[in-house]
C-alpha cells in the first residue's frame, strides 16, 4: 500500500524512534512497519548509524579533545556512511554498529555490534551521555533532510528515553543550535527514567567479544548509567558498600566513585574518571523528577508511556514508579495546571513489547490540546496536512479525553491582501469542529468558541471554510483548531486532512441570477460585471432544494471588465425546480451563488423561498414569484408563537440580520390576498 502523505498529505513534524539497551533500528519496527501506520506516515524515510564506543579512550572526543576528529569515542561520519538522509516523515537511529577501526580510511559496518575490546563496551550499550550526543547530530541531519520543517518528535525506548533526557537537559551547552533544541514533543516509552538495577542475561568479565553479541553486559557503560544505586564499594564501605548503598551518579548527581567491576567510571565522557569528578544528574537527588538545575524544557510537550504487567509491579524489566517522572502522582515537568505540560499513558505487555503496542504509541503522538504547543503548518503548501483524531489520556483537564482538540498554527505575511481558504476533510466516521482563531490564549480551552467556526455531523466529505483578509493576524500567527467527538481507539487510522491557503477570492461579480417561465420550459439567466480567473460554470438543479445535480456545464470568460450575460434553457422543468449557479476558476477554487426557485404551480402561496437554511449570520427572502402581497412587511415568529421581528418588504429580496438570534427554529409569515405563506428555518450558531 502506498503512503498517504507521498500521495496526497504531509505531516507537521518528522518523527525519530530511538531504541534501548542492546537494540537497533528494529526496535519499533512492530509500530512503524505496520500498514495502516505507515498509510498514514509514510515507510521509513531513512536510519542514522553512528558507533558509540569506538576507541579504547572513554572520553567522548578522543585522545586529542577535539571534536570531529577519527579518534573521537562517537563516530557518525565514514567514508561508506555520510548520514545525508532521505526526507520524509519517519527515521529510526541506530547504535548496533562497529567499524574497520581505520582513522585514514574510516568505514563503518552495519548491524555488526562489537567493542574495541573484551573489556570495553558494545556500541549499543555505551554510556547515556554519547546517546545524547548522537541523538543531537541526528536531529541536525533529519532537519537538513526536510528544510520546511522547524523541529522534530522524538520517541524512545527504554534507555531511549534517557538519551532524549540527555540531549534536552544537558545538550543545551553544546549540543544544540545555537538555543534551539529544535523538539517539540518527547515521548518515552517504558524508560527507566528513575533507574533500573535489572540485568537479565549476562556476559561476564573477560568473556571474548563475540560472546557479548545480542547479550546484555552487566559490566557495561550502559548498565552503569541505568542503576539507581550501588552497593559496593570496598575502598569507600560507609558511603557505598556493605553498610549503605550510594545512589547512581548518572541519575541522580555525585562523584564518580562507585563499585569496580564497570569497564570504565567515567559517566561524564571526559577522559577523566577521577572520584572527585562531579556529575549533575538527570533527576533531583533523591527525588522523582528531574534536576531543577539542568531542567527539561518547558516549550516542549511530554508524554510518558508506562507498563504493568499482572505478575509485576512494573514491566518485567523496570518497576511501574521508575517508568515515569513525578510530583506524587502528577507527571513532571509541570506548568501548574496537572496533566497539561506532561501525560501519562498505561499499558499491561512486556518490557520489549511496549513499542509493537501499535494503539499506545500512536496514542502518544498526539498533536497539541493547546495554543501554546500549537503544531506549526505552512500556508499554499502543495500538499495537505494530516492529523489523527485520538483517544487522549484518562487525566486531560480539559474536556473528555474522548474528545480531542488539536491546534496548528501558520504564518501570515504582513501585506497579504487575501483571503484564507481552509480546506477541511474530517475523520469520516466521527463528528467535528473546524475553528478558526486570530489570537487565541495560550491555554484557550475547549469551552471557547473560534472566530469562526464550521461543525460537521459524522459522515461530511471535504469541505471549505473562507476568513476574509480583514479577519487575519498579518504579519503573525494564525490557528486552527480542530475537535473530533466520540473518539474510539482505532479511529487514529482514518487520519483527517487539513490545507490553509491565501488566494483571491469572489473570482466574480455577479450582479444578477434569474429564471423567467417560457411555455413549458424556463430560461435561466445570469450577467456578471466583472470576472478574475474564471474558468466556467456549473448550472446545478433540484427538485426539493436538497439533492441537486448538474444540468449545464458553461465556459467563463476568463479575465474580463466587461458585462458578460450568460444563458440556458431548461427544457424539462420539474413542478418545483431550484437552481443555483456554482462558479469554477482555473486551479479549482469555487463559488456558489443565491438559490431561486421557479415553479409551474398556480398556486401563489408557494413561491416565497428562504436561504440559506439553516443560516448563521443573514437570512435571504425571495419575494420574485410572490403574487398578490397584501403587506408591506413580513413577519418572524418562534415555533410557540412569539412575535420576533417584523421586516419591511422594500423590493423582492429581503435580507434579515439574524447573527445575535438564540438558536432554535423559527417561523416566517407572509400574508398575500390569497392567503398567508408560512416558511420555517433554523438559526445555528
Amino acid at each position: 500500500m502506498q503512503a498517504l502523505h507521498s500521495q496526497s498529505c504531509e505531516c507537521p513534524y518528522p518523527i525519530i524512534f530511538i531504541h534501548g539497551y542492546t537494540g537497533s533500528q528494529d526496535t519499533y519496527s512492530g509500530t512503524i512497519e505496520d500498514a495502516d501506520f505507515e498509510n498514514i506516515w509514510g515507510v521509513r524515510a531513512d536510519i542514522f548509524h553512528a558507533v558509540l564506543n569506538a576507541q579504547e579512550s572513554s572520553n567522548i572526543w578522543g585522545d586529542d579533545d577535539i571534536e570531529g576528529t577519527s579518534d573521537d569515542d562517537v563516530l557518525y561520519l565514514f567514508d561508506n556512511e555520510d548520514n545525508v538522509l532521505e526526507s520524509g516523515c519517519i527515521y529510526s537511529i541506530n547504535f548496533e554498529n562497529w567499524w574497520n577501526e581505520d582513522e585514514n580510511n574510516p568505514e563503518i559496518e552495519q548491524n555488526t555490534c562489537s567493542a574495541p575490546s573484551a573489556f570495553s563496551s558494545n556500541s549499543n550499550e555505551s554510556a547515556i551521555y554519547k546517546q545524547g550526543y548522537a541523538l543531537g547530530k541526528m536531529i541536525d541531519a533529519v532537519l537538513d533532510a526536510n528544510p520546511d520543517k522547524s523541529k522534530v518528535i522524538v520517541v524512545g525506548h527504554s534507555m531511549g528515553g534517557l538519551a532524549i533526557r540527555e540531549y534536552l537537559q544537558r545538550g543545551g551547552g553544546d549540543w544544540w543550535v545555537g538555543s534551539d533544541h529544535n523538539v517539540k514533543k518527547a515521548v518515552t516509552t517504558v524508560t527507566p527514567h528513575l533507574g533500573s538495577n535489572f540485568f537479565g542475561n549476562i556476559t561476564f568479565k573477560g568473556d571474548p567479544v563475540e560472546q557479548k553479541n545480542g547479550l546484555p553486559d552487566p559490566f557495561s557503560e550502559a548498565a552503569r548509567d541505568l542503576r539507581y544505586d550501588y552497593v559496593f564499594n570496598p575502598l569507600d564501605p560507609f558511603n557505598c558498600g556493605v553498610f549503605a548503598s550510594c545512589p547512581g551518579p548518572y541519575l541522580f548527581g555525585g562523584d564518580e566513585s562507585m563499585p569496580w567491576g564497570y569497564w570504565n567510571q567515567d559517566v561524564n565522557c571526559d577522559g577523566d574518571d577521577d572520584q572527585e569528578d562531579d556529575i549533575t544528574g538527570l533527576n533531583n537527588s533523591g527525588g522523582t523528577y528531574d534536576n531543577n538545575t539542568m531542567p527539561l524544557p518547558t516549550d516542549i510537550r511530554y508524554t510518558w508511556v508506562t507498563s504493568d504487567i499482572a505478575v509485576d509491579n512494573g514491566d518485567g524489566v523496570v518497576a511501574l514508579t521508575r517508568q515515569w517522572i513525578y510530583d506524587g502522582n502528577i507527571p513532571m515537568p509541570s506548568d501548574g495546571v496537572d496533566y497539561r505540560l506532561s501525560d501519562t499513558l498505561l499499558t499491561d505487555v512486556g518490557h520489549l513489547s511496549v513499542d509493537d503496542e501499535l494503539n499506545t504509541v500512536v496514542r502518544a503522538l498526539d498533536e497539541a490540546d493547546y495554543p501554546n504547543w500549537a503544531w506549526e503548518i505552512e500556508v499554499n503548501n502543495s500538499l495537505s496536512y494530516f492529523g489523527i483524531p485520538q483517544l487522549r489520556s484518562a487525566d486531560v483537564p480539559d474536556g473528555p479525553n474522548t474528545s480531542d482538540p488539536d491546534w496548528f498554527t501558520f504564518f501570515v505575511p504582513a501585506g497579504s491582501n487575501e483571503d484564507l481558504c481552509i480546506e477541511f476533510t474530517p475523520n469520516v466516521d466521527l463528528a467535528s469542529t473546524l475553528e478558526f482563531f486570530s489570537s487565541p490564549g495560550n491555554f484557550t480551552s475547549m469551552a471557547s468558541a473560534g472566530d469562526v467556526t464550521l461543525n460537521l455531523a459524522a459522515g461530511s466529505g471535504t469541505t471549505t471554510i473562507t476568513i476574509p483578509n480583514a479577519d487575519l493576524n498579518l504579519g503573525g500567527a494564525n490557528y486552527i483548531r480542530i475537535i473530533h467527538d466520540n473518539i474510539g481507539a482505532n479511529d487514529w487510522r482514518s487520519p483527517y486532512k487539513l490545507s490553509p491557503t491565501l488566494k483571491t477570492v469572489v473570482p466574480i461579480k455577479l450582479s444578477s441570477f434569474v429564471g423567467y417561465k417560457e411555455n413549458d420550459h424556463i430560461l435561466l439567466e445570469w450577467v456578471t460585471e466583472a470576472e478574475i480567473n474564471n474558468h466556467e460554470f456549473q448550472l446545478l438543479k433540484s427538485a426539493d432544494n436538497i439533492t441537486y445535480e448538474v444540468i449545464a456545464t458553461i465556459v467563463g470568460s476568463g479575465n474580463s471588465m466587461d458585462r458578460n450575460l450568460y444563458s440556458h434553457l431548461d427544457k424539462e422543468p420539474f413542478s418545483d425546480n431550484y437552481y443555483q449557479l456554482r462558479q469554477i476558476d482555473f486551479d479549482g477554487y469555487t463559488t456558489t451563488s443565491k438559490i431561486i426557485r421557479i415553479s409551474f404551480s398556480t398556486d401563489p402561496l408557494n413561491e416565497m423561498s428562504v436561504y440559506p437554511n439553516p443560516t448563521t449570520h443573514v437570512l435571504q427572502v425571495d419575494l420574485n414569484n410572490v403574487d398578490q402581497i397584501a403587506n408591506e412587511q413580513i413577519e418572524i415568529f418562534t415555533v410557540d408563537g412569539r412575535l420576533v421581528q417584523k421586516v419591511a418588504i422594500i423590493n423582492e429580496e429581503v435580507k434579515v440580520d439574524v447573527h445575535s438570534w438564540a438558536e432554535g427554529l423559527y417561523i416566517i409569515q407572509l400574508k398575500t390576498r390569497a392567503g398567508t405563506i408560512k416558511k420555517m428555518f433554523a438559526k445555528c450558531r
